[in-house]
C-alpha cells in the first residue's frame, strides 16, 4: 500500500513538474524572444549614432591634422585661501582634429565663443586654489575638454589645456 502512495506522489510531481515545464516554454520563452529583439534594436541605434560622427575613432592624430587656438592671459576663477572668490590669469588652448567631419563647422566659432569657453573653464578652475591647479591639471583639463565639446556638441575639438598663473 505504502509502494502505490509513493508511485502516486511521484506520478503526481512529474505531472506537476511536466505541467510548469510547459507554463514556462509558452510564456517566458516569447517574451524572452521580444526582450531580445528590442535589446538588438538598441544596439542597432547606438551603432547608428556612433556612426554619426559623435564617437567616431579617428585613430592618431598626426600634429600636422591639429588646428591649435590659444587664448591668452584670460581672468579665471580660482578658490582662495578664506574661500572667498579670487582670480587668476590664465592660457587656454583649444586643440582641434583638421581630419574631423565636424572642423570646417567649429573652426570659424572658435574666436566668437571665446568668452563662452573662457567662462567654463573659470567654472571648472573655481573649485581649486591656484596652489591645488597644478596637482589636479589632468582632472580640470578633461572636465574643460568634456564642457568645451558640450559648447560645440563635438568631438572635433580634442584637447583643452591649461598654464594657470597668478592670483593669490
Amino acid at each position: 500500500m505504502k509502494r502505490n502512495m509513493l508511485a502516486v506522489v511521484i506520478l503526481a510531481a512529474t505531472l506537476i513538474n511536466t505541467t510548469l515545464l510547459a507554463v514556462l516554454v509558452f510564456t517566458v520563452v516569447p517574451k524572452a524572444k521580444r526582450t531580445d529583439a528590442l535589446i538588438e534594436k538598441i544596439v542597432a541605434a547606438v551603432e547608428l549614432e556612433t556612426e554619426s560622427g559623435i564617437g567616431k575613432d579617428y585613430g592618431e592624430i598626426l600634429p600636422a591634422d591639429q588646428d591649435e587656438y590659444v587664448f591668452q592671459k584670460e581672468y579665471v576663477n580660482v578658490k582662495a585661501n578664506a574661500g572667498e572668490p579670487n582670480v587668476a590669469l590664465a592660457n587656454i588652448t583649444i586643440t582641434l582634429n583638421k581630419k574631423h567631419d565636424d572642423y570646417a563647422t567649429v573652426q570659424p566659432l572658435i574666436e566668437g565663443k571665446k568668452s563662452k569657453i573662457t567662462a567654463e573653464v573659470s567654472k571648472i578652475t573655481g573649485d581649486y586654489m591656484t596652489a591645488e591647479i597644478p596637482l589636479y591639471y589632468e582632472d580640470i583639463e578633461k572636465d574643460a575638454l568634456e564642457k568645451v565639446q558640450a559648447i560645440f556638441q563635438s568631438d572635433c575639438i580634442i584637447e583643452v589645456t591649461l598654464q594657470v598663473y597668478g592670483g593669490n
